[in-house]
């Protein structure tokens, strides 16, 4: 046996050599993909404290960096058609004045990895879109009256942001139904968990979107 050893010594030693690259090589992959999970961004868009439109819509950065928020932009479907306008501004109730503080008037700016903020009721966020949005993409159209459907509408909330270790913006898209049973509002989300918005077409696509300002 150590003869043979002896003999096949250099055959051996370039067989161990292999057998360690591709240990070392499996072990690389695993923590260079653990590494890019935990460096990705992840944007979480949810609703809460209230029940149906009356809900609030919350955006959390569960990221392991902070982001920049540069616009949400929510869209309304009915029937076939649907309305779109960006709502990063914050809206004061009718009558009201908005805030003399600059950083109280939009929702954009930074966000801390963990923190999480909310954006209004989404009855509030869609008729916003409803009366002042796009139709269609054509800057007018037919405006529609929230609380005087009778039909299921379907709403999307779309955020985008900057994020520290991504040249191009990142963003995250949810869609919720709403409803009438016996004359009162329902509303669900359509899955699960927040789609996350990672392919650079996708990105390429809403960054050309942001551009054209909708």
């Amino acid at each position: 046996m150590l003869e043979w050893i002896s003999a096949n010594n250099r055959g051996l030693t370039l067989l161990v050599s292999l057998a360690m690259l591709i240990v070392w090589l499996a072990y690389l992959q695993v923590f260079l993909g653990g590494y890019r999970r935990q460096t990705r961004p992840k944007i979480i868009i949810n609703y809460g404290a209230g029940t149906a439109l009356d809900a609030r819509c919350f955006i959390s950065n569960m990221s392991s960096e902070p982001i920049y928020v540069e616009s949400i932009v929510a869209k309304l479907e009915v029937d076939g058609r649907s309305w779109s306008r960006p709502v990063t501004d914050v809206e004061p109730p009718d009558g009201g004045e908005s805030a003399a503080d600059p950083k109280k008037r939009t929702y954009q700016g930074p966000l801390m990895p963990g923190q999480y903020m909310e954006i209004g009721s989404f009855r509030d966020l869609l008729s916003r879109v409803a009366h002042n949005g796009k139709c269609d993409g054509e800057t007018a159209g037919e405006r529609v009256d929230i609380d005087a459907l009778d039909g299921a509408v379907t709403a999307e909330i779309l955020v985008l942001a900057d994020y520290a270790s991504e040249d191009l913006l990142v963003g995250a898209r949810r869609r919720f139904s709403a409803f009438r049973d016996d004359g009162e509002w329902r509303m669900h989300s359509e899955t699960v968990g927040t789609e996350q918005i990672r392919s650079k077409r996708k990105r390429r696509q809403i960054e050309a979107m942001l551009a054209r300002n909708l």
